[in-house]
């Protein structure tokens, strides 16, 4: 065999390449997993063999269980627990779901994914599955949104719920006791608060999907709370949009939702400061604030993407 590979010119793969292509994020999710019981065998899957595994956390300094806890720990590793929430939080949930998460059965488990740039969405999954599921984080490059980050986690048959964001959103959530928790899901996932200095008040809600039907069914609610939202198309991102921008009920929105996403909880809380100033505060400090925050969070999902960038060795 190694004859006919060199006179053809074909070249050896080099034993140690699998090494040379292990990230540091990728040993710092190995430690992770193994911490929490799995096995080298589990870690290893596909991608590389045991020994490699193996060598890395040694490295690292990660403690070696023997062969008998081992095995002990592998069975019990990463027990999916069943959802234990309440109807808010389902409803929350489904919104989520709906806005942001791919959704599919596999095996006995329920598998979520998604994709971000922004470390605090990271963080929002894991608040929302992390009690239920390991949740993964790995880097990835796509070609629409560059460098970014995948997260995965694999829940309890009891999550199958998630997956009615494929059919039409059940009809309850859309009560008075729910509507919010879907909304406010939703909108963590897809919503926006914006500012423009020319435009008066200037702060504007919006929500963002492909999907008209929903979005003509929440701006049915919306009005029938008395709200005035405005839907339109956007030719550019070919998307639809539903729009909040009167002051009042932007203020009202806000004050509605049981926003759970830091980066958006940050802003409606800048925008209630605007409208209802602290003491020795105005308004143009609740602004400059607010600008000041939108660059960090600038900041912070260019650092993210960049470290993307530099896990996947690019």
């Amino acid at each position: 065999m190694f004859y006919h590979l060199k006179k053809f010119g074909i070249a050896r793969r080099d034993r140690a390449d699998h090494v040379r292509k292990v990230t540091p994020s990728m040993v710092e999710e190995w430690a992770r997993r193994y911490r929490a019981g799995e096995s080298l065998k589990m870690i290893a899957g596909k991608e590389v063999d045991t020994v490699t595994v193996w060598t890395h956390l040694k490295r690292r300094g990660v403690p070696m269980r023997d062969k008998v806890e081992a095995q002990i720990a592998a069975v019990s590793k990463h027990v999916r627990k069943p959802f234990a929430g309440t109807r808010h939080d389902q409803a929350y949930a489904i919104g989520f779901a709906r806005g942001d998460l791919n959704v599919s059965h596999h095996g006995r488990a329920v598998r979520v994914k998604t994709s971000t740039t922004h470390p605090l969405m990271v963080e929002l999954v894991r608040e929302l599955f992390g009690e239920n599921g390991f949740v993964r984080v790995s880097p990835r490059y796509s070609r629409l949104a560059g460098y970014e980050w995948d997260i995965q986690t694999d829940l309890d048959k009891s999550f199958a719920f998630l997956m009615d964001y494929r059919k039409e959103i059940p009809a309850w959530v859309f009560e008075d006791d729910y509507f919010w928790d879907f909304v406010a899901g939703f909108f963590d996932a897809e919503g926006s608060i914006t500012y423009a200095e020319s435009t008066g008040f200037g702060f504007q809600v919006s929500l963002t999907n492909s999907d008209k039907l929903l979005l003509q069914r929440i701006r049915r609610v919306l009005r029938s709370r008395e709200f005035h939202p405005y839907l339109g198309f956007d030719q550019k991102s070919g998307v639809w949009r539903i729009q909040l921008w009167r002051k009042a009920e932007v203020e009202r929105v806000l004050h509605l939702m049981p926003l759970r996403h830091v980066e958006k909880t940050s802003k409606a809380n800048l925008v209630l400061r605007s409208v209802n100033p602290l003491k020795g505060e105005s308004s143009a400090d609740a602004i400059k604030a607010w600008k000041s925050m939108v660059e960090k969070i600038e900041r912070d999902r260019d650092a993210f993407a960049a470290r993307a960038r530099e896990e996947l060795g690019a």
